[in-house]
């Protein structure tokens, strides 16, 4: 398995049949191409044998087939892709919690649930029910993602936990695991597709544990769309695109295939009511 590969720019043909339906018929017209941006994201996102994959770039290939645009990935650190999203180069940006300054450059659509898990190396302790029982109680250092959005709740126990230095950013995912591994730190805060897709591949998980921490419920995920970039026509068409692989079970099947239908199943619990209802007016 390549964990590295070189960076790349990938464009792919993802209209099954010719081109963009034209304006007159579709109501909308599709630029040449559509830039996506990927980001280290676990099961989410990620680079095997040259490629990219996970659940994100499924549903781009989907949400091609069912409009027939064009989309071209482009990867970056997270911190710098939602720079290059509010400075126009980027069009479309997947995985991605709802936020209020996101909200002024992008039209936000929901796709999935997602809720930041507090992940442990088993030597560090356990069974903590919230982040500030961990920032009172524990010894344990975490290593976090920069440029990831932590919900207001949740940022204020990470700057508990940087005052008392128990606390670092890193650029990536990737980086945080790999020094969990190396016992350089203790945890870090990442989703079920993120922390399962690289205790999996670093062959950690029997020494990794996750909770749940009650400043981190549950929340919707899903793709910012640039308001400045994607025509208003086109963005009503992801966006009924989106909702519709929601209805019809189909981004259930794509987490299925990357996290297996349990696991799927518990992602989804409960239905898919409140993503629906996102997209009303």
């Amino acid at each position: 398995m390549s964990v590295r590969p070189p960076l790349f720019t990938l464009v792919l043909a993802l209209a099954l049949a010719a081109p963009a339906a034209p304006a007159a018929t579709a109501g909308y017209v599709c630029p040449a191409v559509t830039r996506v941006g990927l980001s280290d994201l676990g099961y989410a996102s990620y680079r095997e044998d040259g490629r990219y994959r996970g659940t994100a770039v499924d549903l781009v290939e989907e949400l091609g087939r069912r409009t027939g645009c064009r989309f071209q990935f482009e990867w970056y650190p997270r911190g710098r892709l939602f720079a290059e999203f509010s400075a126009n180069r980027v069009d479309l940006v997947m995985s991605s919690l709802a936020d209020s300054t996101r909200d002024q450059a992008g039209r936000w659509m929901p796709y999935a649930y997602t809720r930041f898990e507090l992940v442990l190396n088993r030597r560090a302790g356990g069974g903590y029910a919230s982040l500030a029982e961990f920032v009172e109680q524990g010894t344990g250092r975490l290593n976090v993602t920069r440029g990831v959005y932590y919900p207001p709740a949740v940022q204020r126990q990470l700057d508990r936990l940087q005052q008392t230095g128990r606390l670092e950013y890193v650029n990536d995912f990737d980086t945080a695991f790999r020094k969990i591994q190396a016992g350089r730190a203790d945890g870090t805060l990442a989703p079920l597709v993120i922390h399962l897709w690289h205790s999996r591949r670093l062959g950690v998980g029997e020494d990794m544990a996750h909770y749940e921490v009650a400043e981190s419920p549950r929340s919707m995920s899903g793709a910012y769309a640039s308001r400045a970039n994607v025509a208003p026509e086109l963005q009503q068409a992801f966006s009924a695109a989106f909702r519709a692989m929601v209805a019809d079970g189909t981004v259930q099947a794509i987490y299925g295939r990357y996290v297996g239908a349990d696991l799927a199943r518990q992602i989804f619990a409960g239905g898919t009511r409140e993503i629906l209802d996102g997209y009303l007016p």
